[in-house]
């Protein structure tokens, strides 16, 4: 019987039945929109989001691979802080707030006149920040009391998606709910007296959990209306990060994730938690992993494929073969310029909300393969940087194993191994969420142990080692970039 995946991600859902030997069966994905009702507010159009997921569901569930082999467990692996107040009837109250939204500042700065950032760090695994759920709340708690009131439960995109199964105690994995700045990353559970000192009643959440856990049937109205067939198992999925770790095989300390996206994410896997100085200093998170009794720490640059795409559309006429010739061209020298690749925010380790994207040493002779080369080094250096100084936190990192678009790329994947001085391995896996989110199902219903899924669904297609000569010939270069962002700080 089939296993089905589904990633619910920022901009669109996708959902892929599996059949119990990995073959996919069947696909769809649609994309929604955020909506921007005030200046720093993000949220996503709730209604329509979720209009969008069941259609996926229901297009995945009429293919006739799918009807031949039914699906019989479902998990899923989702963005990180977005919830969602729902009331005691279970309707939605308010649009999902979305993780990047910017509402709560004075929130934080009130979070963090009652509790030391280390202190919360320490237990949390999570530097405070805009971005947190908590503030959030507070927000909520103070600018919607009608709304905040009425609430029974907050939920975050997993448990909504439980709530929306017809679960009526939903739970939210370890991975997830420590992205909220109230959950204590080693012990498990929720940080009630955290809560309680801004009045806040720990069962407005849903218990935590352990991915892959069974947690109950799909509701059989709802599993007919979706084109669910028979008995249908829920299971606690990941956050994304972590579940695209576990997709790659990134299950023992010192792999690492390299997600090469719109953001590329390095999601690091720990033996044990990591909530030092140098962490909080970088802003790096120390989280759940979803293989239990693991951790992750997460790296990343905010604009990352979205600076290519911003290329292409720019100055390469929209043309993706134009990419892929430039491309081709490209050689291991040094260009004569330094990009910066903050074309949006910032990730680690500045968070800086200000784009402050550079692309410095234009000439009268640059054309547009020096600037596309420009954007490949600037974009290799910082993520190289980043792991530097995840190394200097304490996290270990010994090999990196790279999925999403800019995998492609032999080019930029030789580099990046050669300034990282790292092995990096290409998966041979397009959808690593998906498929993550499949094995954690097939987990749940002890289709398959850990080490068969790894074994059967995890696969290398290519290694890129090292190349000393190159990374001698970027070194220099590497270590002025590294002080790009503190001199154009100045200016912008």
């Amino acid at each position: 019987m089939s296993i089905m995946g589904v990633d619910i991600g920022t901009t669109g859902t996708k959902a892929i039945a599996f059949g119990e030997n990995g073959k996919v069966l069947a696909t769809d994905y649609k994309e929604y929109n955020l909506l921007f009702p005030k200046t720093g507010w993000v949220e996503f159009d709730t209604a329509d989001q979720w209009k969008k997921i069941f259609e996926v569901l229901k297009k995945v569930n009429s293919d006739p691979e799918v009807i031949k082999d039914p699906v019989t467990a479902i998990a899923v692996t989702t963005v990180g802080e977005s919830f969602t107040p729902v009331d005691d009837k279970g309707d939605i109250l308010y649009n999902t707030i979305y993780s990047t939204d910017a509402r709560s500042i004075k929130e934080l700065e009130f979070v963090l006149s009652k509790y030391n950032a280390q202190y919360l760090m320490d237990i949390t695994g999570y530097p405070p920040g805009y971005i947190s759920p908590l503030n959030k709340i507070i927000w909520m708690k103070n600018n919607e009391p009608g709304i905040y009131k009425k609430t029974k439960k907050f939920l975050f995109t997993e448990d909504l998606f439980f709530h929306k199964m017809g679960i009526k105690n939903t739970k939210i994995n370890y991975a997830l709910a420590s992205r909220t700045l109230f959950f204590d990353v080693r012990t498990k559970k929720w940080t009630e007296d955290i809560l309680a000192s801004f009045d806040i009643d720990v069962d407005l959440f849903s218990a935590p959990s352990p991915s892959s856990v069974e947690i109950g049937l799909m509701d059989k109205k709802i599993a007919d209306e979706l084109g669910f067939k028979g008995k249908v198992s829920i299971v606690t999925g990941a956050h994304d990060q972590p579940c695209a770790a576990l997709g790659v095989g990134a299950v023992k300390g010192g792999i690492s994730a390299d997600g090469m996206g719109t953001v590329e994410c390095v999601t690091t896997c720990m033996e044990d938690a990591i909530t030092n100085e140098e962490m909080l200093k970088n802003n790096f998170s120390c989280q759940a992993h979803a293989v239990d009794g693991k951790y992750v720490a997460l790296a990343y640059n905010m604009s990352s494929g979205s600076v290519v795409k911003w290329f292409r559309d720019n100055l390469a006429g929209g043309d993706n073969q134009a990419i892929r010739n430039i491309s081709s061209r490209l050689t291991f020298e040094p260009s004569k310029l330094f990009t910066l690749p903050y074309f949006s925010a910032s990730g680690t380790p500045y968070l800086d909300p200000k784009p402050k994207g550079s692309i410095i040493g234009l000439d009268l002779d640059t054309g547009k393969e020096d600037i596309f080369k420009g954007i490949i080094e600037g974009l290799v250096f910082e993520i190289c940087f980043n792991i530097g100084l995840s190394q200097s936190s304490g996290v270990e990192i010994v090999e990196i194993r790279a999925v999403g678009g800019g995998s492609k790329s032999d080019y930029e994947l030789k580099l990046k191994a050669s300034i990282s001085n790292r092995p990096i391995l290409r998966m041979d896996i397009t959808e690593a969420g998906c498929l993550a989110s499949m094995m954690l199902a097939g987990l749940g219903t002890r289709k398959f142990t850990m080490s068969e899924a790894i074994s059967q669904f995890v696969k290398v297609k290519d290694v890129f080692e090292p190349d000393q000569k190159i990374r001698e010939r970027y070194l220099d270069k590497f270590e002025k970039y590294k002080e790009i962002y503190g001199l154009v700080s100045k200016l912008i």
